[in-house]
């Protein structure tokens, strides 16, 4: 998921979204993500910091130092790659979402249609997702991290 704040709408936009079937290996998404990188250069990528070995692989293939005892260790003025501590912060995520929304920042266009379903089918108790009844929650899940890095006014 890559999205963009357009300073002059004060909207954020998805640019990019895309779903992986079958389970790819770590290496491809790996591969992506440095595609997508040299693409859009000014770029920070939040991961669930939970996998630490996905973020240890992404954060040597970037060219980081992919030693730290905390998410909170990783500064985004010294990196691109930045874990985020899923299992703490999910609810706070949920809820920057829905307000992002109430508010009519985020655009999402018709051809990112699995994400958008996601959005659709999402169910939320206590501003937890529930992903079993949840469509495409792994669309849901990248787009609440694409969206932690904003703060819109």
């Amino acid at each position: 998921m890559l999205t963009e704040h357009l300073t002059e709408q004060n909207k954020i936009r998805v640019i990019y979204a895309e779903d992986f079937d079958n389970h790819p290996e770590q290496q491809d998404i790996i591969n992506r993500i440095f595609e997508i990188h040299k693409e859009y250069h000014n770029l920070w990528v939040f991961c669930d910091g939970s996998n630490r070995g996905a973020m240890t692989s992404l954060k040597i293939a970037f060219g980081e130092d992919p030693h730290y005892d905390k998410v909170e260790d990783v500064s985004p003025s010294s990196n691109k790659l930045l874990p985020v501590a899923f299992n703490r912060d999910h609810k706070q995520m949920i809820s920057h979402l829905v307000s992002l929304f109430e508010d009519d920042y985020i655009g999402i266009a018709e051809k990112y249609d699995k994400l958008i379903i996601s959005l659709k089918t999402a169910y939320v108790n206590e501003y937890a997702l529930d992903k079993e009844a949840t469509s495409y929650s792994d669309s849901f899940d990248a787009l609440r991290l694409s969206l932690k890095c904003f703060n819109v006014n």
